[in-house]
C-alpha cells in the first residue's frame, strides 16, 4: 500500500507542512523510501519505543536525529540510527487504543468480529514471507516470540467486550499454537471467564489431537492454515515450509473429527509448478475437505528469499521495485506463467468444493484470461471471507467497496 500512503503523505505535507513518519513492514524492508518528497522520517522494526522518545523530543524541542530505530531526514541528510533490542514485556505498551478507529469507523466498531493479538514473532523462515529477513536484522537483540501474560489478555478482551459488541473473538497471532503450554493454561481460563468463540491460526507440524481437543472444548470454532502447496516437493524445497503431506492430512483429520471449521491458505503461480502440480493443490485440499479453501498466487515481494532465488536462478530475468508490485495478490504474478494456471486459481473455490465441475474448468482455464474469471473470483472470495471471518453482509459490502476499484483497476 506503500504507493497510496505516498500519496496521502503528499496531500498532507502539501496542506500542513508537518512532520510526516512512516512505518510498519515497509519502511523496514524498504528504508529507501525515506528518499520521497513528503516522507521525514521512518521507523524500522517495532516503534512503540521510538515513537514515545520522539514524541517527548518533539515536545521539549530537542535534537529528533539520533533516536534508535528512526532514520531521520533533515537539510538534506539522512540521519540513519541502530535498532534497540526487542521488548521482552508486550504488556508494557498496554491495550491498544481502539476508540480512535471505532469513533470514526462505525462499521468497525458494530462489527462483532473483533481482533486480538496474544503473542508477537515466528520462528519460521518460509521464502514467500518477510520473517527470514526479521530474524536477520534483529539477530542478538532479543527473543524474537514473544507471549503476553494471561490475565492481561483476559482483561482486554472482557473490556472490549464491556464497551463494544462482542461476539467472535479473532486471535490474529501467527500461529496461535506454538507454546502449547501457554496455549493450554490460557484456554482454561478464556473458558471459565470468556467463554466467546473464537477463531486462530494454527500450523500444521505442530498440531495433535491434545491442542485441538483442547482449542474445543475452550470455544473454537474455525481455525486457518497455510497449505501453499499441494506438492510436497515444492513446498519444502521452495517454499520451505517445513510442513508434509501427511501432517496436513491429519490436521483435517483431527478437525473434522472435532467439528472445527477451517480455512486453508494455497498459492498458485510458484517456480517450476505445472499444471499438474497446480492440481494436485486442488486435490489436497479436497481430501481433507477444507470448508474455506482460499488461494493466492505468488507475489515475489523484493527481499524476500524467494524473490533472491528466483533473481539468482534467472527464472524471474528483470529485477523488481516496490512500484513494480500490484497491490493485490490475486491479479498476477510476476513470474512468467501459463494462463491455465492462472485462470485455475480464479477458479479454485469451485475447483475444490465441487469436484464433478473439474472436467468443465480444465475446458475453462484454457481461455485466455479475461474479467469474467475475475468476478468468478471475486464472489467465491467475499463468500469464504464472510462465512470464514464470521462477518456480516453490510460489513462485507462496506469493506468490498472500499476494495473492488484498487482490485480492478490496479495502477
Amino acid at each position: 500500500m506503500h504507493k497510496w500512503v505516498l500519496e496521502i503523505a503528499d496531500k498532507i505535507k502539501a496542506k500542513t507542512n508537518k512532520i510526516i513518519l512512516l512505518g510498519g513492514p515497509h519502511p523496514t524492508f524498504f528504508p529507501e523510501i525515506i528518499n520521497r518528497p513528503p516522507v521525514d522520517i521512518i521507523c524500522i522494526g517495532e516503534g512503540e519505543g521510538a515513537i514515545v522518545d520522539l514524541a517527548d523530543r518533539l515536545e521539549k524541542k530537542q535534537d529528533i536525529t539520533k533516536i534508535k530505530n528512526l532514520w531521520v531526514k533533515k537539510n538534506g541528510k539522512v540521519y540513519k540510527n541502530d535498532l534497540r533490542p526487542l521488548v521482552k514485556d508486550l504488556d508494557s505498551f498496554g491495550p491498544p487504543d481502539r476508540e480512535i478507529y471505532y469513533k470514526k469507523y462505525s462499521f468497525l466498531k458494530n462489527n462483532p468480529r473483533k481482533p486480538f493479538f496474544t503473542a508477537r514473532g515466528c520462528p519460521y523462515s518460509c521464502t514467500f514471507c518477510f520473517n527470514h529477513s526479521f530474524m536477520k536484522l534483529y539477530r542478538g537483540k532479543g527473543k524474537l516470540v514473544r507471549h503476553r501474560e494471561i490475565r492481561s489478555v483476559i482483561q482486554e478482551i472482557k473490556n472490549v467486550k464491556k464497551k463494544y459488541p462482542l461476539k467472535t473473538v479473532y486471535f490474529q497471532d501467527d500461529t496461535f499454537i506454538l507454546d502449547t503450554t501457554w496455549v493450554k493454561k490460557f484456554v482454561e481460563v478464556y473458558k471459565k471467564e470468556i467463554r466467546l468463540p473464537f477463531i486462530c491460526m494454527v500450523r500444521a507440524n505442530l498440531v495433535n489431537e491434545e491442542i485441538i481437543k483442547c482449542l474445543k472444548d475452550s470455544g473454537c470454532e474455525q481455525v486457518f492454515f497455510g497449505i501453499e502447496s499441494g506438492n510436497e516437493s515444492i513446498r519444502e524445497k521452495i517454499l520451505k515450509k517445513g510442513i508434509t503431506n501427511e501432517q496436513i492430512l491429519a490436521t483435517g483429520r483431527l478437525l473434522k473429527k472435532y467439528k472445527i471449521r477451517f480455512k486453508t491458505y494455497n498459492m498458485l503461480g510458484l517456480p517450476g509448478e505445472t499444471l499438474e502440480n497446480a492440481f494436485e493443490t486442488v486435490y489436497i485440499n479436497r481430501k481433507i475437505k477444507t470448508d474455506y479453501p482460499w488461494c493466492s498466487l505468488l507475489q515475489p515481494y523484493p527481499k524476500t528469499e524467494i524473490y533472491e532465488n528466483l533473481i539468482e536462478s534467472n527464472i524471474m530475468l528483470k529485477e523488481l521495485s516496490p512500484d513494480d508490485i500490484s497491490q493485490s495478490f490475486f491479479l498476477d504474478t510476476k513470474i512468467s506463467h501459463q494462463k491455465e494456471i492462472i485462470n485455475l486459481q480464479k477458479l479454485f473455490f469451485y475447483a475444490v468444493k465441487f469436484p464433478s465441475l473439474e472436467p468443465l474448468i480444465r475446458k475453462l482455464i484454457k481461455v485466455r484470461p479475461n474479467k469474467l474469471f475475475d468476478i468468478a473470483f471475486l464472489t467465491s472470495y467475499a463468500y469464504v471471507y464472510i462465512k470464514s471471518e464470521k462477518l456480516n453482509i453490510l460489513s462485507t459490502l462496506i469493506f468490498g467497496v472500499k476494495s473492488v476499484k484498487s482490485f480492478f483497476y490496479d495502477s
